[in-house]
């Protein structure tokens, strides 16, 4: 599997230039998102996890506690928040507290190329919808 920031990176590099694009790196705010999209119609703000899947049971993403503070409050809020899942071989996308607190059944289908998830950030973002 490869590391997190490569797999976002690679995703990265399929969004238009015109959409803001902020991968954030704080050390200092802990618990805010990885990265912040901005587009025409929207805007997102997504924490990447990178881990394997299990084969039994539902997946959840291994969000901290603050991270789970500060995504749950934004949602609350009423900002488009999300948490996608990077496993083995695909790409989860989970828009809200109760789809990343119940997580992912194995046998679930993501995206499995990094285009297609750059492709459901760009569709929300400019044209507004749910994944």
């Amino acid at each position: 599997m490869a590391h997190e920031s490569q797999r976002i990176t690679s995703v990265h590099k399929y969004l238009p230039k015109t959409m803001e694009v902020w991968k954030i790196a704080d050390r200092f705010h802990r618990g805010i998102a990885d990265a912040y999209y901005g587009g025409t119609e929207a805007d997102l703000w997504v924490e990447w996890k990178s881990q394997t899947m299990n084969k039994i049971t539902p997946t959840r993403p291994k969000l901290s506690s603050l991270q789970n503070a500060w995504l749950k409050k934004q949602y609350d809020l009423g900002r488009n928040v999300w948490v996608i899942m990077l496993t083995d071989q695909q790409h989860h996308i989970m828009n809200s507290p109760s789809q990343w607190e119940r997580g992912i059944p194995p046998w679930t289908e993501g995206y499995k190329k990094y285009p297609d998830v750059a492709q459901a950030i760009i569709d929300f973002c400019q044209k507004t919808g749910d994944a």
